[in-house]
C-alpha cells in the first residue's frame, strides 16, 4: 500500500512538532520513516537537515536541504533554510546566492529580506544590505530588529542623523531591549550628544546589568564629555572583569581598555581574550609554525599595509611622506584599503606612494584574506590593530606569513600578528614576557614624525588666539577622553602655582567644555584661564599655532600620541609622565629619540614640579628648545626612518623563516641601525 501525500505531510507536521519541544530523537525517528517511505519528501529532506545542524553534524545537514532545493526548487522557505545553514558554516557568498533566490520567490517576506541583508552586510557590502532593510522596513514598519540593523548600518555609512531617528522608533517599540539602548547610546555618542548617550547606556544597563558592551560605552562617552562622575566605580567594574571568563571579558573593547588605567599584562589579557572569540579553532596563533617562501636576497619582498586610515586621519599623516620613499626596488608595496576613498590628499600622496592599491572596504573577511594571499603578500603590517574601521579578523584568517602590527593600535593584537614593532621605551624588556607575540626595538622611536604637512607661514598673534599676550602659555592638544581627573587636578595645580599662565585646550562640544570650566572652578582656578582653540579648518594652521604655546602638557593614562608628534616637529617641548603601558609611554619615547628625554617625569608629582620649574626658569626651556631642534635636524630625517623600517621587515622575515618568532620573547634586530 503506497502512503499518501497527505498521510505523509500529517506524519511531518508531527515530528515537526516534537522537534520543535526538542524531542529530537522522536522527531528523527519519524523523519527517517517518512524518507524511507518517500524518499523525495523534500519537506522532510529540509526538517532533517536543520536537525542534523543542530546536533552537530552540519554538514550531513548541508547535504539534505540542497537535495531539498532540488526537489522543490521554487519553495522559498526551504531555500531561505538553505541559506541560513550556509551562513552558519561561514559559506557567505552562497548563502547570499541561495538568499537572493528565495526572495525572488517571495518578494514580500520581511524575514527572507532581513536575512539577506545580514548575510550582505557580513559580506561588506553594506549598501546593498541597508537597501534590503529598507525594503523589509516598508513591509514591516515597526519590525525591531529591521529598525535596530537599519540604525546600525545607517552609523556604519555616516548617515548619523537617519540611525539616531531609525533607533529612536526602534526603541518605541522595543524600551525592554538593552541591545537597542546600546545602540541608540553609540549613534547618539557619535553625534557628540553624550548626555543622551550617557543616559541610553544607563537604560541598557538598568535592563541587563552585566552589560559589558555598555557599561565600556558609558565610560567612553563619559570620557569625551570630561564627565568623570561614575568614572571610579566603571573602573573598579572593569577591573573585576579581568577576573572573568573569556567570553565575558571579549565583551570589553581593547580599543576603550587602552583608557583605563590598567598595567600592561592586563590590558594585554583583553586583547586576547578579544582575539580568542575572533580566531577560528582551525586558525593560526602567533608562534605556531607557518609556511614562509623563500626569498633570495635580491628578490623584492611584497609587503601589505592594512588600514582603514589612509586618508584624514592622524595616522595617514604620519604615513603620507613616509610610504611613498620604501626603497621601489627591494619592497613591492600594496596598501590594501579598509575604507572607501575619501580623495584627501593625504590618501592621495599614499595611493601615489605605492605600488598598488586594493579597495577591500566591501568585502568580507574570507574575500578580503583571498585578496591579500592572492596579491602574494610576504608581509602584512597591520596599521589598525583593534581601532574603529580595522577588521582584526582578517587577521585572524591568516593571510600573509608574517603579520606585524605597527603604529596605529598601542596595544597587543593577542597573538593575531606575530609581532609587534614597538621600541625598548614603549615596551621595555621585561614587559615583553606578558605579550601574546614577539615585540621587536626599532632603534630610536617607533613613530614616525608628520612631515608631510607644513605649518602655515602665519599663525597670527597670541590675542588672534585668544590667549594673552603675557603669560607663560601650557598647551594640552589631546583629544578630550585622553583628559582623566587626575592628569587634571595635576594641570590645575600646575596653574594654581605659576601666575598668569593659561592651558590652552583643544575644543570638542559645549559641553566638554562646560564640564571642563567646572572643574576648574572646584579646583579654585579661574576658569576663564582654559582657553579652548576650535577645530582649524587645515591642518597646516593647526600646526602653526604651536608656535604659540610654551609648553605641552601630556596626560597620564592615554598620552600623546600623533599629538605629541605634532608638538615635536614644530619644535615644541613636550612634557610626559611616563606610565606602566603603553598608551602611557609614546610620549617618552618620543622625548627620549628627539633630545628631551629629562622631560619625562616618573610619577604625577615630578611631573608638576617640573612644569612649575620650566614655567619659571625660562632658560631651562630654551635650552630643551635647542637641543629639541638639533635632534630635528638629525633624527631619523628624510629617508632614515624608512630605512630603518625596511631593514626591521629584512631580519623579522628572515627571523620567522627560522621558527624565532615566539610569543613573548624579543624578536632579534642585530643589524638594524
Amino acid at each position: 500500500m503506497v502512503d499518501s501525500p497527505n498521510e505523509l505531510d500529517a506524519m511531518a507536521a508531527d515530528a515537526r512538532q516534537l522537534h520543535r519541544e526538542g524531542a529530537l530523537e522522536a522527531a528523527v525517528k519519524i523523519y527517517d520513516s517518512i524518507l524511507a517511505r518517500d524518499p523525495g519528501h523534500a519537506e522532510t529532506l529540509q526538517l532533517k537537515g536543520i536537525l542534523l545542524a543542530q546536533i552537530g553534524v552540519p554538514e550531513e545537514g548541508l547535504v539534505l536541504l540542497m537535495r531539498a532545493v532540488a526537489l522543490a526548487p521554487r519553495n522559498g522557505k526551504i531555500r531561505g533554510n538553505l541559506a541560513k545553514l550556509r551562513l552558519d558554516l561561514g559559506d557567505i557568498d552562497d548563502a547570499i546566492e541561495d538568499y537572493e533566490a528565495a526572495l525572488a520567490l517571495h518578494p514580500d517576506d520581511t524575514e527572507l529580506a532581513f536575512n539577506l541583508a545580514g548575510a550582505l552586510a557580513l559580506a561588506g557590502r553594506r549598501d546593498a544590505a541597508i537597501g534590503h532593510l529598507e525594503h523589509a522596513l516598508m513591509l514591516s514598519p515597526e519590525h525591531p530588529h529591521v529598525l535596530a540593523n537599519l540604525g546600525n548600518l545607517y552609523r556604519q555609512a555616516n548617515r548619523l542623523e537617519a540611525s539616531r531617528e531609525t533607533l529612536e522608533k526602534a526603541a518605541a517599540v522595543s524600551p525592554e531591549d538593552p541591545a537597542v539602548q546600546h545602540s541608540l547610546g553609540v549613534t547618539l555618542a557619535a553625534l557628540h550628544d553624550y548626555e543622551a548617550a550617557g543616559a541610553r547606556f544607563r537604560n541598557a544597563l538598568k535592563l541587563d546589568p552585566g552589560f559589558v558592551r555598555a557599561a565600556a560605552q558609558l565610560f567612553y562617552a563619559m570620557l569625551y564629555a570630561c564627565d568623570w562622575d561614575d568614572h571610579p566605580k566603571l573602573v573598579a567594574n572593569f577591573q573585576r572583569l579581568l577576573d572573568a571568563d573569556t567570553g565575558a571579558l571579549s565583551e570589553l573593547s581593547p580599543l576603550i581598555a587602552l583608557y583605563l588605567p590598567f598595567a600592561q599584562n592586563q590590558l594585554n589579557r583583553v586583547g586576547a581574550a578579544r582575539a580568542a572569540v575572533l580566531r577560528k579553532p582551525s586558525q593560526h596563533r602567533a608562534g605556531h609554525s607557518q609556511t614562509v617562501p623563500e626569498r633570495a636576497a635580491t628578490t623584492p619582498l611584497r609587503v601589505g599595509y592594512l588600514s582603514a586610515d589612509f586618508g584624514h586621519h592622524p595616522v595617514g599623516r604620519l604615513l603620507a611622506e613616509l610610504l611613498p620613499r620604501h626603497d621601489a626596488a627591494a619592497f613591492d608595496v600594496t596598501a590594501f584599503a579598509l575604507a572607501p576613498p575619501d580623495g584627501s590628499d593625504v590618501q592621495q600622496a599614499i595611493f601615489a606612494g605605492v605600488g598598488r592599491v586594493e579597495d577591500i572596504s566591501q568585502m568580507s573577511v574570507e574575500g578580503a584574506a583571498a585578496r591579500i594571499r592572492d596579491a602574494g603578500i610576504d608581509i602584512l603590517v597591520d596599521l589598525g590593530g583593534f581601532t574603529l574601521g580595522a577588521r582584526p579578523e582578517i587577521l585572524a584568517a591568516r593571510p600573509a606569513p608574517l603579520q606585524i602590527g605597527w603604529l596605529g593600535y598601542c596595544g597587543s593584537s593577542g597573538g593575531l600578528n606575530d609581532v609587534l614593532l614597538a621600541d625598548n621605551v614603549v615596551v621595555p624588556e621585561g614587559a615583553v614576557g606578558a605579550f601574546a607575540e614577539a615585540v621587536a626595538h626599532l632603534p630610536g622611536t617607533f613613530m614616525p614624525l608628520n612631515r608631510f604637512d607644513l605649518p602655515a607661514a602665519t599663525g597670527g598673534t597670541r590675542s588672534d588666539h585668544g590667549l594673552p599676550d603675557e603669560g607663560f602659555v601650557f598647551c594640552a592638544f589631546n583629544a578630550s577622553p585622553k583628559i582623566d581627573a587626575q592628569t587634571f587636578a595635576a594641570w590645575m595645580e600646575i596653574l594654581a602655582r605659576v601666575d598668569g599662565s593659561v592651558l590652552w585646550l583643544r575644543e570638542h562640544v559645549p559641553a566638554t567644555t562646560r564640564n571642563l570650566r567646572v572643574a576648574a572652578r572646584d579646583a579654585g582656578i579661574e576658569p576663564d584661564r582654559l582657553v579652548f582653540a576650535p577645530t582649524a579648518t587645515a591642518m597646516s594652521d593647526h600646526l602653526a599655532r604651536h608656535r604659540h604655546a610654551d609648553l605641552f602638557l601630556d596626560t597620564f593614562v592615554y598620552g600623546a600620541h600623533s599629538t605629541a608628534a605634532d608638538a615635536i616637529a614644530q619644535g615644541l617641548p613636550v612634557l610626559t609622565c611616563i606610565g606602566p603601558a603603553m598608551p602611557a609611554r609614546v610620549g617618552a619615547s618620543l622625548c627620549a629619540a628627539y633630545g628631551i628625554g629629562d622631560l619625562v617625569a616618573g610619577s604625577p608629582s615630578e611631573y608638576v614640579d617640573r612644569a612649575v620649574e620650566l614655567a619659571t626658569v625660562i632658560d631651562q626651556l630654551i635650552n630643551y628648545k635647542a637641543a629639541l631642534s638639533a635632534a630635528l635636524d638629525a633624527v631619523d630625517t628624510g629617508d632614515a626612518f624608512a630605512r630603518k623600517l625596511e631593514q626591521a621587515y629584512r631580519a623579522l622575515w628572515r627571523a620567522q623563516g627560522a621558527g624565532a618568532l615566539k610569543p613573548g620573547t624579543l624578536a632579534p634586530l642585530e643589524d638594524v641601525e
